[in-house]
């Protein structure tokens, strides 16, 4: 079943913009899902994973938009986040994911607060990515 959800997220993925590989969408797909898990996506969430995008893989500003959009039509069509995590197991590695939880700490803070679904999000992922509860606490604390 597992390789059936991973199967159609490839294909996916590469029917929509050929131009990205699976882990960059991914990695922004989790961004936006981790932005509007309050409920409440807004302008300074989104620009701060743009500045994400754009610092994190060096794109132009089309390549950024382009990215950014085909993700939020994956996050659109998902049912949950293990199809972008086992994909970031697959091609990340120990530092990387790291970095991709320092970056959705930064988005759940961007908004001003930290709510109590965010956090267990961000517990969620980072199990998922298996990345240590101490080192997620450690990103935590340097950010806020």
């Amino acid at each position: 079943m597992l390789k059936k959800i991973a199967e159609i997220f490839e294909k996916e993925v590469k029917k929509e913009i050929p131009e990205f590989d699976e882990s960059q969408l991914a990695t922004t797909s989790l961004m936006i899902l981790t932005a509007k898990y309050d409920g409440e996506f807004d302008e300074v969430e989104k620009d701060e994973i743009l500045r994400m995008i754009s610092d994190f893989y060096s794109f132009d500003k089309n390549k950024i938009d382009r990215i950014f959009e085909t993700a939020l039509s994956l996050t659109d069509k998902a049912n949950d986040i293990h199809q972008f995590t086992s994909e970031l197991n697959k091609s990340l590695n120990d530092d990387e994911k790291l970095s991709i939880i320092k970056m959705l700490w930064k988005i759940v803070i961007a908004d001003g607060r930290i709510d109590d679904y965010e956090n267990a999000l961000i517990r969620k992922i980072s199990g998922l990515l298996y990345v240590d509860d101490v080192q997620v606490g450690q990103i935590k604390k340097q950010l806020i």
